[in-house]
């Protein structure tokens, strides 16, 4: 149904009424003592992940690349927090509030690294800079740190307009400080062959992407270094 253009504005995986019965679901087959998982792109999404170990599934099933960063972030999550965020999420009225309960709870979490393995990719064969962009945003949505790759990917665009963040030397460095962010994250790109940036080729790409409400004036102390 999500490909009828007739309900597709309907689909939320989000929606409080939908976790609601992913709850009763679960509850329901443990009371059997029967086991139950979740397999679809919910499971892959790793802004939701601490919504889905609160619902307490025996198993998730996603595509390989995303398993690596699945597991590293239940390795940082807490059940009992993640059942206290699914009680909360529940009692929300509508989906936005729930992708602004998650986007609060990742803000208390532990400070994330601005670096990880996760977001650094060598011989990428991205052809253009468009690709090189979507790629590395798309990569973010793998490491669970920004849930609308293709709204953060405007922004970067949106400074791309005003002026080339092409530096010379192969070297580019885009940059934003963006809403679709959750977690403020240096990434790493090095390409197979140089693609064309603004009036030059870059080959090595260092994409910076700052959380609008915790940057600050952390871009520029980023920049110092």
């Amino acid at each position: 149904d999500r490909d009828n253009a007739k309900v597709t504005r309907h689909y939320n995986s989000l929606n409080p009424a939908f976790l609601r019965a992913l709850d009763y679901a679960v509850q329901a087959v443990h009371r059997q003592g029967k086991w139950i998982g979740l397999c679809g792109e919910l499971g892959a999404k790793g802004s939701v992940l601490p919504l889905l170990v609160g619902l307490g599934l025996d198993e998730l099933s996603m595509s390989a690349p995303s398993i690596p960063a699945a597991k590293a972030r239940m390795a940082q999550l807490d059940s009992r927090e993640c059942r206290q965020l699914l009680n909360q999420a529940m009692a929300c009225r509508t989906s936005l509030e729930v992708e602004h309960l998650l986007a609060q709870f990742r803000m208390t979490q532990q400070d994330a690294p601005l670096v990880t393995a996760e977001c650094i990719t060598l011989e990428s064969d991205w052809r253009s800079k468009e690709e090189v962009l979507k790629g590395m945003t798309d990569n973010l949505l793998l490491a669970g740190r920004c849930r609308y790759p293709r709204k953060l990917e405007a922004d970067l665009w949106a400074r791309e307009a005003v002026f080339s963040t092409g530096l010379g030397f192969s070297f580019a460095i885009p940059h934003s400080k963006s809403e679709h962010i959750e977690q403020s994250t240096i990434s790493v790109a090095r390409l197979q062959a140089p693609v064309r940036w603004g009036d030059d080729e870059a080959q090595f790409i260092i994409m910076l992407t700052l959380n609008k409400h915790a940057a600050g004036d952390q871009h520029m102390r980023i920049f110092s270094r």
